[in-house]
């Protein structure tokens, strides 16, 4: 029992441990960057995955499936000197339609498809060290799903921003509307969680 827990804790540890450098790795990258590579690229991590800018990111798990597009993405600007109690971090906003198809076929353009819209907003760390926490609304929701924003256009495959118990896959695709959306077609590449998993951009074109 205490080695199942001291490997809970080693596994929790390691998970905060990526998605920190995951977050250092960005900053370096800069925003400007993100916002331009959000454009034209597809962005896959071991952790994350972005469909290009108003294109249709898909989301399975069992017969759920979904499909995410940003409408809408931008920075405050309003980066402050950190204090105790707040990290001084820049705000993000972000908005997003949603559409869930929940009877196993994959096509959206059935009449049982249900959809709406949804705002996103990332605010500075309130607290100390690790009882910090994030104040704003930084979850992407769609039917079942509720999965972890990455700004500018990038979720996680789950709400805590790692690997979650059940398998959800996610695929960037190059589709603007639902009806466009082939669940069969061969282009489509389906992700899931792999912490071995190295970084890499798509360009709009390749997807």
């Amino acid at each position: 029992m205490w080695n199942q827990q001291w490997l809970g804790v080693v596994g929790r540890t390691l998970c905060t441990a990526l998605i920190l450098s995951s977050l250092v790795l960005e900053a370096a990258m800069g925003a400007e960057f993100l916002k331009e590579v959000a454009q034209t690229h597809a962005r896959i991590d071991w952790h994350q995955i972005g469909a290009p800018f108003g294109r249709l990111l898909l989301i399975r798990k069992g017969a759920s499936t979904c499909a995410v597009r940003f409408s809408e993405f931008h920075r405050g600007n309003n980066v402050k000197p950190p204090t105790v109690f707040n990290s001084g971090h820049e705000s993000h906003h972000a908005e997003y339609d949603w559409y869930w198809q929940a009877d196993g076929s994959g096509d959206f353009r059935r009449p049982n498809v249900q959809s709406g819209h949804g705002k996103l907003f990332q605010k500075p760390l309130q607290g100390i060290g690790r009882v910090a926490f994030q104040t704003g609304r930084v979850y992407v929701r769609c039917g079942p799903f509720k999965l972890l924003w990455h700004y500018p256009v990038s979720v996680s495959f789950d709400d805590k921003g790692g690997c979650d118990g059940d398998i959800t896959e996610l695929a960037p695709t190059k589709w603007k509307e639902t009806s466009e959306v082939d669940i069969r077609d061969s282009r489509i590449r389906w992700y899931r969680c792999d912490e071995n998993r190295k970084s890499l951009l798509i360009p709009l074109d390749d997807l």
